[in-house]
């Protein structure tokens, strides 16, 4: 069987199963990535948590309260992880940043995870999120400054869940939306699945410089409709691909950007 028929098959099961009320089968995960070390536990399914799931990520149908769907969510958030670590790995491995900086952290799992794998547990992470119910994400076009989907409660809850600490969250709507109102410089920022993703990277590309020192390493999701690189003429960068644990057989590209050459080679020289 072709690749693009077995793709258009499980597209076709997942749909009927959605359309049933089944929600999601562990079988949509990449089973690779969904076998992975688990790094990253979700708690579960409350009724705020599941609600503000689907805020941040419509696509998901999860059921309060059921395991499965619980277990469907944490493989895939886990798993999301490790391909984004594996795409990161030359850049990371070996470097102990002075303080993170986690741009739209949604609910928390890459804090977990950098934490608790890299050995972060002592490095200082600021997380950039707020509460709220609106969203609007242009992919390529202005920038919103009201535009929040998270819930600052339920991210604490889910940390907590997962014994971490060493964290600050900063609510967005209290800084003047403002990322260079921040308390840099940070040795690394990043950014999975919002800028760069909801919102193009110019937008917020001279604030990060702001944050950022000759050897701070900087990681964003980009949006696959991003093709116009012009924006980043004369910033050292490069674009690497993620593998996505659900849908499975896709990926996503990360650009890992500095401002200086000399710490992209470092730190791909250090791994």
């Amino acid at each position: 069987m072709s690749p693009i028929i077995s793709r258009f098959l499980r597209r076709q099961y997942t749909q009927w199963r959605k359309k049933l009320g089944f929600g999601h089968s562990l079988s949509e995960l990449d089973p690779s990535l969904a076998a992975e070390e688990l790094v990253f536990r979700a708690p579960p399914l409350t009724p705020e948590l599941a609600a503000t799931i689907q805020r941040i990520s419509p696509q998901f149908h999860l059921a309060v309260g059921e395991e499965r769907s619980r277990r469907f969510w944490e493989l895939n958030q886990n798993g999301n992880c490790w391909g984004e670590y594996r795409a990161l790995e030359p850049f990371l491995d070996g470097i102990e940043p002075a303080n993170v900086l986690d741009l739209g952290p949604g609910l928390g799992r890459s804090t977990v995870f950098f934490k608790k794998h890299l050995g972060w547990e002592d490095v200082p992470f600021h997380l950039y999120e707020s509460t709220g119910d609106s969203t609007k994400y242009t992919k390529a076009g202005p920038r919103f400054e009201d535009s929040f989907c998270g819930d600052l409660e339920v991210l604490r809850s889910v940390l907590e869940h997962n014994q971490v600490a060493g964290y600050e969250i900063f609510d967005a709507q209290e800084i003047d939306s403002r990322l260079s109102n921040l308390p840099g410089p940070y040795g690394f920022i990043y950014s999975f699945f919002a800028i760069g993703f909801h919102w193009s990277i110019e937008h917020f590309l001279d604030e990060l410089m702001e944050l950022m020192t000759d050897r701070s390493l900087g990681a964003f999701t980009l949006h696959k409709r991003y093709v116009d690189f012009s924006a980043l003429a004369g910033v050292p960068h490069r674009v690497v691909e993620a593998p996505s644990c659900w849908p499975r057989g896709q990926s996503w590209r990360l650009l890992v950007l500095a401002k200086t050459e000399a710490a992209l080679e470092g730190a791909s020289a250090s791994g």
